[in-house]
């Protein structure tokens, strides 16, 4: 069942056209930003039973950033949701009664680079094909002496595989609030209309804001991104970087950008902002299934033309690109709820799925999955922008 190292050819058998996020182009260019050693594991039932694949990736580093963490993800409150206090109280109870982070790894963690979990392949919709594979799954965890097995950011549409996960006994941690935009009506005046008054006229005060300071937005395909506005704007992920407490990376940051550029310039959207013929900000959104998922954002902190251009960028132009281009769906991915909120989004809740292959470490683990049930805080839409 299990390939490491490389993509296997049979991963590529499963769907002939699959989701951006599985397809063997993605996961060769961006596995690596998932840490570990990776695997692709292809379930192939007896008879004429239909295949499921699931990425994975084995971590034997239990201080891991909580995103892909699932000790963490149980154990403590995390940075990407909210809790009630009465959940935080026992949650701590359990982290208390518990094996320490250590004692949870090695641990393979599916998810893709993206962060979501679906399976691959034409049993991905069938309860029999997903019990077989995730049962598979976990035996080849086990050989693998490894200690928990752990299926990340289930998307709220994968009932059947949230469902299997469920019968093969994994515990069930609310992870995020996914903040997805469905676009009503037919033009970006129906989106304005459907926000309320006070979001309205920010719209229009930001727009009047940056054309009075002579800040334009320019539009283009990644693809059409040439060296110079490569270098623009990982400088500008650097400032990004800094301001929330990053170490600074350009290496990497012109590693991706040009990985993307040259693997996936097509399905990626740039939303620039441009003063005096300089890029003070951008935000990249790259098309995957019909859905455009804002990728990644930075901004001149310093220019004092700046404020405003996030909300423009990362929102109201893309959105009204949207309806230009016939994309009906954006994705904002997680975090910041409560703007997404007030800019037209639904919040739904992702969901991770835990198995700690210990028994001594089942009992809290099954304790602080308990706490966490229902316990996500859905915040009121934020007040007036003051960027």
């Amino acid at each position: 069942m299990r390939a490491a190292g490389q993509c296997p050819p049979q991963w590529a058998a499963l769907d002939a056209d699959p989701p951006l996020f599985a397809s063997a182009r993605w996961l060769a260019a961006m596995g690596d930003r998932i840490e570990g050693a990776h695997w692709w594991l292809v379930h192939r039932p007896g008879g004429d039973g239909p295949e499921v694949g699931f990425f994975g990736s084995v971590s034997e580093d239990s201080s891991i950033s909580e995103a892909k963490n699932p000790w963490r993800l149980l154990f403590e409150p995390g940075t990407a949701r909210s809790l009630t206090r009465q959940a935080l109280e026992r949650q701590a109870a359990a982290r208390a009664a518990g094996p320490a982070p250590e004692q949870w790894f090695p641990s393979l963690v599916l998810t893709y680079p993206g962060l979501e979990c679906f399976p691959l392949g034409p049993g991905r919709y069938s309860a029999a094909a997903l019990d077989g594979a995730i049962a598979e799954v976990v035996a080849e965890a086990r050989a693998a002496a490894l200690r928990s097995v752990a299926f990340l950011y289930v998307q709220p549409e994968e009932t059947e595989l949230a469902a299997a996960l469920r019968r093969a006994g994994f515990l069930e941690v609310p992870t995020a609030l996914r903040a997805n935009l469905r676009l009503p009506g037919g033009t970006f005046e129906d989106y304005l209309a459907s926000l309320g008054r006070d979001a309205r006229k920010g719209v229009a005060r930001i727009r009047r804001r940056l054309a009075t300071r002579g800040v334009t937005v320019r539009r283009q395909l990644l693809r059409d991104a040439d060296d110079r506005l490569i270098e623009e704007l990982v400088g500008l992920r650097l400032k990004h970087r800094a301001k929330y407490g990053r170490r600074p990376d350009a290496a990497g940051e012109r590693s991706q950008l040009h990985t993307l550029r040259a693997s996936f310039g097509e399905h990626g959207r740039l939303q620039l902002a441009v003063a005096d013929g300089r890029t003070i900000g951008f935000c990249l959104f790259l098309e995957a299934g019909g859905i455009r998922h804002a990728w990644m954002t930075g901004t001149d902190y310093a220019d004092p033309r700046s404020p405003g251009t996030y909300f423009e960028l990362g929102f109201h132009a893309p959105i009204e690109e949207a309806y230009l281009t016939g994309c009906r769906e954006l994705s904002f991915s997680y975090g910041a709820e409560a703007t997404k909120l007030e800019r037209g989004c639904r919040l739904d809740e992702v969901t991770s799925f835990v198995l700690p292959l210990d028994q001594a470490a089942f009992g809290p683990a099954r304790e602080a999955a308990a706490a966490l049930a229902g316990a996500l805080v859905r915040p009121d839409a934020a007040g007036p922008d003051t960027h």
